[in-house]
Formats: C-alpha cells, structure tokens, sequence
C-alpha cells in the first residue's frame, strides 16, 4: 500500500514540473527511491531528479525511462553521465567481433582487423586450428606450472612443453609434455600436430583427465616417445585462465567488441549503473512464433514483467515447429506479426526492453554454417516497425550489457561432442564437462570442420577470450547451469519441450544467485 501511495505521489510531482510520466515508469521511480533512500528524504531526493531530468532539455514533455536513467545517474554523481560510446547494452554481430591472435615479433597478444570475406583463399583454412594451437599455447604459457623461472628462482613443480619437431629430433624421449591438435591423419589413428610436426599417439593406457576430448582439440599429453610413437600416460585440456588474468595483457584495449576502444569492463559509471537498475536479460529458446503454445505462455511472461520490465528478451530460434519448406517465410511473417500483437499490448515493455532474434539451425536466411547471417530483415519487417527495440543477430552474437560480457549460442551442440569424444567419463554432469570443454579450449565448437562447417576467416567469432562473463548456449538438451573458471554456462532449454522453461540473468546480484531457472505452469 505504502509502494502505491508513493507511485501516486511520484506522478503527482511529475506533472506539478509539466512532466507526462506512465504508471509503470512510475513505479520504477518509487521502487528505485524506495531502496536506498530514507523515507524523510525521498520528496527531496525526487524534487533533485525532476530537476535534473529538466536540465536534458526533453524534446516532448513524455519522459522516458533512457532519461530516468540518467537523471540518477547525473544527481546520485554528476560525473557519471556516461559517454557515447559507453553504451549501457550493445548487440556486436558475429562478423564485427574483433580478432584476438598472438604475435610472435611483439611476443603478446594484439587486436586484429579483419577484413569482410566468407569466401577467402584456402591458406585461411589451414590457419583456423594454428590460430587456435597458438592462443592455447601461449596462454598455458603463462600458467604457473609452465611458465619459466625468473634468474634465482627454483624450477621445482615447474612443467616445459615439448616441441613435436625436438620430441621427434629425440633430444629428450621420457615423462615430456606435448601440446597439439588431437587429428586422425590416418583412419583410426590420432596424431598429435603443430606448427612443425606430427606425432603417432598410443592411446591405449593413457589416463584421460576429462571428458569430451574430440579430434579437433587442442590437449597436453605427457608420455614416453619411443619408436616413432607417443606413448601417453596422461591426456587433458590447457588449464583454462580468469578473465581478470588474461585482461592483464591487454590493458584497457577493448577485446570484446563494440565502438569503444576502452574495454567496458573498467568502467566505474556502467558498474554504479549495473547495480543501481538491477535489470534482468530473459533467455528463452525454440520460439516457435507458428505455435499458438508459444505465444499464449509468452504473453503470461509478458504479463508478469508488465510492471518491471527487463532489459532485454533474448529470444533463440528455430522460429518455426518444422523444418523449412516453401509456406516458411509467409509462416514466419504471421507468426511475427501475432508476436508483435503482444508485445505492442504491453506498452512499458515496448519503451523500455530490447527484443534480441537469434537464428537456430534450420531458420531461413543463411546455409548450417558459423557464424549464421541474421533472420532476413523482409520476413520480419513489420515487426521491426512495431517494435523499435529488435536488434536481428547472429549466430553467435555478444551482448555487452554495463560491465558485463555474454556470448549467446543457439545451437544443438552438446550430443555432437558426445558422440565426437574419444572418452567419455561417468564422472559429473555430461553439462559440467561441456562447461569446461568450451572454457578450457577457449572456443564454442572444439571440433574438426567436417563435424560443423566455420567460415574459415571468422573462427575467432566462436571464440572464448579473454572468457567472459556468461555463455548461454541455446541447446535441445534439458536446461542446466553451471559455472567454471568464474563464468557462467547456462542453457534455457527448448521452451515449449521442457514445460515451457526459461532463464533469466541478473547482472548485479551475487555470483550464485545471477541465474534464475523460471518456468510458466502449463
């Protein structure tokens, strides 16, 4: 009761200024006030934001929640106005993400530009899995365990990679430790490569020390070299880095993508702005727009988010229940046009939230192959116009929201490397080892071409680093989240298949309690 006298009394102010505010932004007000500010001193704390909304210089008199934004952020500091290019969300497509490589002259890793090609010469696809070997090799370089010993220090429990090219010279044979690309240069034979060489792998006793190691990855074996063969005792992944790590090696520079040049990361205005809005980003996948299902449980989530909505609704396909035929693109256009019926009924929603449309395997627009081109921008069209806040995305796609960095996969990945994995351990959750899969290898899809077809020159969109905050990988298989190496790995699970399941994510709150498993009652 005391919430809705106060709502009352934050419109009341509004219009004493000339202000048109609506009842859901409202009650923002009054929710945001409410928390931190004692209750003698919220007319006056609300009498500084009104005047420091009327110092924007509003074109209209409707004030919208952008400009509330940023009157608290202005009268809490007024240092904190943020920048242009300080962007509070930013969607960065798959083809505009930034390339992170080694360079051997300068000896660290750098920022590369690359120049918009899906059909480059073939010398790019035979440097897909070097530019991948080289940025394992040089991270697990700097790991405590191989990184090499400063002049007086002892190289006790200290662990050296061994070149193939001087394991083969047989310079030194016994308890070495290889890193390489596990390949099947022969049916049925894995070799360990790199840059300079090959090497014959025995198998046969080797302890594997985690799951779904698949042809493709890249692995440190350790063993005995004799007669031409690699005897391996103990095979695993490079052990994976913290971001706060791996950012020490480049500074401010932006590695994530996006038009600032200075990572978001570091700043302290998006960071008070995380924790003063408290806003939530939706994960839901197979959307199936074609299926009445879908849209009748849709228009339950948009009716509990009506008074608070989120930032954004993340919304994975396929779009459609079947798989493509020609009544696709005119299936697509209705159900589009049925899915903006909804949201343009909820009007604080469509203000506020950004609609985010990520293609699943099978939805029109581009062939099965990463990173997947956008939904095409005539089938969705007018929902576009309806709804302001649609941003179409690739296929992986980033999401910088504040400070925080998300990578969003729609894809059914996890059976694949299941099926693709030379060992499977009954140990943990088959989830949890894809989690460290993906971190570990730093990349989305660790496995050969053949198993799924990457434009060559755009490998690095699929890549994980420096790793980021969440990974939400938009699977068939049931729902789960876990973390590893300090980030999150979460799945919402088919929408209409899991009893209508989905996730949300809450950047501000503590580390476990960041993702919120959600389901609608049938």
């Amino acid at each position: 009761m005391a919430d809705e006298i106060f709502t009352k009394q934050v419109q009341t102010m509004f219009s004493l200024y000339g202000l048109t505010i609506t009842k859901n932004l409202s009650g923002y007000v009054a929710r945001q006030i409410s928390r931190g500010i004692p209750e003698s001193e919220r007319d006056k704390f609300l009498t500084g934001i009104i005047e420091q909304l009327l110092t924007q210089t509003l074109k209209t008199p409707n004030v919208q929640k952008e400009h509330i934004i940023l009157a608290f952020n202005d009268y809490v500091r007024p240092t904190t106005s943020l920048k242009d290019t300080e962007t509070i969300i930013n969607i960065i497509n798959a083809f505009d993400t930034p390339k992170v490589q080694y360079d051997l002259g300068r000896r660290k890793f750098m920022i590369k530009t690359v120049d918009k090609d899906l059909y480059p010469d073939a010398e790019h696809k035979s440097l897909v899995f070097k530019d991948r070997l080289d940025l394992l090799y040089y991270r697990t370089l700097r790991h405590d365990h191989f990184k090499s010993s400063k002049f007086g220090e002892s190289n006790e429990g200290k662990l050296e990679l061994v070149a193939i090219e001087n394991l083969l010279s047989e310079a030194k044979t016994e308890n070495v430790y290889v890193i390489g690309l596990l390949s099947q240069l022969t049916e049925g034979e894995f070799y360990l490569e790199d840059s300079y060489g090959s090497v014959k792998l025995d198998l046969r006793k080797a302890d594997f020390q985690t799951s779904l190691i698949m042809e493709g990855s890249i692995v440190i074996a350790s063993g005995n070299y004799s007669d031409s063969v690699f005897e391996v005792e103990k095979i695993g992944f490079p052990p994976s880095e913290p971001s706060e790590n791996s950012r020490v090696a480049f500074g401010t520079v932006n590695t994530f993508g996006g038009a600032n040049p200075i990572s978001l990361k570091l700043s302290e205005k998006l960071h008070e702005q995380e924790i003063l809005q408290k806003d939530m980003l939706i994960f839901i996948s197979d959307f199936w727009v074609d299926d009445i299902r879908v849209l009748e449980k849709f228009k339950e989530i948009l009716n509990g988010f009506s008074d608070s909505p989120p930032v954004a609704f993340v919304l994975f396909g396929n779009f459609l229940s079947f798989p493509p035929d020609a009544t696709s693109a005119q299936k697509l256009k209705d159900g589009f046009k049925s899915l903006a019926d909804l949201i343009t009924q909820h009007h604080a929603i469509l203000e506020t939230s950004h609609f985010i449309l990520v293609p699943g395997p099978f939805d029109l627009g581009a062939p099965r192959i990463l990173p997947r081109a956008p939904l095409p921008k005539s089938v969705v069209a007018d929902f576009i116009k309806r709804v302001p806040h649609t941003h179409l995305a690739t296929n992986p796609c980033r999401i910088q929201y504040c400070t925080k960095e998300i990578v969003v996969f729609r894809e059914d990945i996890l059976l694949k490397l299941c099926r693709n994995t030379l060992k499977f351990l009954n140990t943990g959750n088959v989830y949890e080892h894809y989690a460290k899969s993906i971190v570990c290898q730093s990349h989305l899809v660790p496995l050969t071409l053949q198993a799924t077809p990457i434009y060559w020159k755009y490998d690095h969109a699929l890549q994980l680093f420096p790793t980021p905050d969440l990974i939400v990988v938009a699977d068939s298989f049931s729902s789960y989240k876990t973390e590893f190496s300090k980030c999150h790995v979460i799945n919402p699970g088919s929408f209409l298949r899991s009893g209508f399941s989905f996730q949300a994510y809450n950047p501000a709150e503590l580390l476990e309690d960041q993702i919120t498993d959600c389901q609608i009652n049938e």
